[in-house]
């Protein structure tokens, strides 16, 4: 009995791997070569990112894209450090136009400040496109280009582009690079096979008829979070076949690591803690499925410590999830330009079954801090 339900459970996995790489190859091309046709306006909401803003607006001002076509509007979300005062020297030194508006903070309703501040931003905007990134990222010169080169199908309403982690290259900053390479091509792939149900805040792109169509955030007011994948949904469930993932290199925006643990743990609990309010049909049904896989992980390896003849079945189970894990990681990698290596690799497959787990237990207790806030789960 025990051997079938580890069959079931890693044949199941095995199942959603092929899926998820088969879909990661199905995209829809996107890398659009026409002129730009359309006003884009760049916002950003940003808190305390002393440390990263004169990056980001580096990156920008390297755009190959007409400076009279784009604008750039930084709301700042309640900055106790120097981010408003870098943003005015650097914007200025490099002749860069910049609108920076100060938020109110969380909404009468109980919006979180993040999405409050980026609808004043999206308000202030007079481009037809909106272009989102974060205040700790940055980018290539064909960013703007790429992204809005996508919307020159009428039928595409949401365009969530690729992210990855860079910068620094420790063993564990190198573990989270996978995960997160992961999480891109999962994201990716399911966008292109119909199921919208993940996207990163740091680089999505909609058009503004669009956001004022499904009335931006209205409905999501109770997670802090979430301001990428909501409006997503909400814009899919809308406009039936109008999101896309931007497959292309030149759309790439990195950001980096984390340093600690407890920043990686915070950030991921944050995540998961927004997966019951998901607006996709069965939406809660990948996570539970993830979490009995894992589950499944553990308990294997635990039997095989009290009977070690599993390991006739064990060995070659765990072989093939690894190989198939491989093959998506490799592509995710590659695709980001990114080395994967085999320490970072083998350790994330040991590691992550135990850190899923703990994640998928703690987001229902207690809190988790973001930006120097904290929040219930």
């Amino acid at each position: 009995m025990m051997v079938l339900y580890f069959s079931i459970i890693f044949g199941l996995y095995y199942l959603f791997a092929v899926t998820m790489i088969y879909g990661w190859g199905h995209h829809v091309k996107t890398d659009c070569t026409l002129p730009p046709r359309a006003y884009i306006s760049v916002v950003l909401a940003v808190r305390n990112e002393e440390k990263n803003i004169e990056k980001l607006l580096l990156s920008l001002s390297r755009q190959h894209f007409p400076r009279n076509q784009f604008e750039i509007i930084v709301v700042d979300d309640g900055s106790e450090d120097r981010t408003v005062s870098l943003i005015k020297r650097q914007s200025a030194a490099l002749a860069l136009d910049v609108r920076t508006i100060t938020s109110s903070g969380a909404d009468t309703r109980g919006m979180a400040s993040k999405k409050t501040a980026l609808v004043q931003g999206i308000a202030a905007s007079r481009g037809d496109i909106i272009l989102l990134t974060d205040g700790d990222c940055w980018f290539g010169n064909e960013w703007i280009s790429t992204m809005q080169g996508v919307f020159s199908d009428p039928k595409t309403m949401f365009a969530a582009g690729p992210v990855a982690l860079s910068g620094k290259e420790t063993l564990f900053h190198r573990m989270q690079s996978i995960e997160f390479a992961s999480l891109m091509g999962s994201g990716g792939a399911l966008i292109n096979l119909g199921y919208p149900l993940m996207c990163n805040g740091a680089n999505l792109a909609f058009r503004k008829a669009a956001f004022a169509g499904v009335s931006g955030y209205d409905g999501t007011e109770a997670t802090p979070s979430g301001d990428d994948v909501f409006l997503m949904q909400k814009i899919n469930q809308a406009y039936r076949g109008s999101v896309i993932f931007n497959k292309n290199p030149k759309a790439l925006v990195f950001t980096y690591p984390h340093d600690s643990i407890r920043a990686l743990i915070q950030q991921r609990r944050r995540w998961a803690s927004k997966w019951s309010d998901f607006l996709l049909p069965f939406s809660w049904g990948l996570p539970v499925f993830l979490f009995l896989h894992y589950s499944g992980f553990v308990l294997a390896m635990l039997w095989f410590l009290i009977d070690y003849r599993t390991l006739l079945w064990l060995l070659p189970a765990i072989a093939i999830k690894v190989a198939l894990d491989f093959i998506i990681l490799k592509k995710a990698m590659d695709f980001c330009n990114l080395p994967m290596g085999w320490p970072a690799f083998l350790m994330s497959e040991l590691i992550y079954p135990f850190y899923a787990l703990f994640t998928g237990i703690s987001v229902h207790f207690g809190s988790y801090s973001w930006k120097g806030r904290k929040h219930k789960m």
